[in-house]
């Protein structure tokens, strides 16, 4: 039964909603700081960090080990200054952001919950 739970899609699923509410807590941050001079827009990064442990590891073991292991970073975007006071924070943008995180978060909650729905119904013999 662990096993079953334990799954690599299982994995990568819980792994992107850590990913996904982290990021939204990000977002909110940078909205509650539109005003804040000199404040940069931070960011989160998990999809290239999660894809060059897919693509590096070799053996099922491996991958499962590395996958239990990643975490979502957060980066700082120092590049520019949308304003004058310092702060690159395009409240559209993040706005925009927010909502697409938000809408991710609720599809990824469902696959999880179908995934686990479907092991229930396989584990019950189909009743």
């Amino acid at each position: 039964m662990g096993n079953l739970l334990n799954s690599n899609s299982l994995v990568i699923a819980e792994k992107s909603l850590d990913a996904l509410w982290l990021r939204q807590q990000v977002i909110s941050n940078n909205i509650a700081n539109v005003d804040t001079p000199e404040y940069k827009c931070k960011n989160v990064a998990f999809e290239d960090i999660l894809n060059s442990v897919l693509t590096k590891s070799t053996t099922g073991n491996e991958l499962q080990q590395k996958l239990a292991s990643i975490e979502p970073e957060i980066t700082s975007n120092n590049t520019s200054a949308i304003r004058e006071d310092g702060n690159n924070v395009d409240i559209d943008e993040q706005n925009i952001e927010l909502t697409r995180v938000q809408l991710q978060y609720q599809c990824m909650s469902r696959l999880i919950s179908d995934e686990l729905s479907r092991i229930s119904y396989a584990i019950k013999g189909g009743v």
